[in-house]
C-alpha cells in the first residue's frame, strides 16, 4: 500500500500554504491546482517541464512508419478565407471591397 504522508497546513496573510515533504516536492516554481469533481480532493500537478526536455523527449520518439496513411500524408493546402486574410493580414480580400 503506498505511503501516506501528512503536510502542515498553515495562514500567511490571507493566502494558506501547504508544507510539502520532501519526497514530494516540485521541481518547478508553479503547478496547476484542481479540484476533483467526485470527492473535492485538491490536486497539485506539476507541468510538463521546460521547453528543452519536452522537445528532447518529443525528439526521443520513435514515430512508426504506418502512422499516418498515405492518403492522410497527402495533405492538401488550407482553404482561403478572405475575411480571415484580412483580419490578419490588415488588408482587404480580393472579393470584399471597403467602403
Amino acid at each position: 500500500m503506498e505511503r501516506i504522508a501528512k503536510a502542515r497546513v498553515f495562514m500567511s496573510g490571507r493566502s494558506q500554504h501547504v508544507t510539502i515533504p520532501h519526497e514530494y516536492r516540485f521541481r518547478s516554481t508553479e503547478v496547476s491546482i484542481r479540484r476533483d469533481p467526485r470527492n473535492g480532493d485538491v490536486i497539485l500537478s506539476e507541468g510538463p517541464g521546460p521547453w528543452n526536455e519536452i522537445f528532447a523527449a518529443l525528439d526521443a520518439v520513435e514515430i512508426p512508419a504506418d502512422f499516418l496513411s498515405p492518403v492522410e500524408r497527402k495533405r492538401r493546402l488550407p482553404t482561403r478565407r478572405a475575411a480571415l486574410d484580412e483580419l490578419f493580414n490588415g488588408r482587404p480580400s480580393a472579393r470584399r471591397k471597403r467602403k
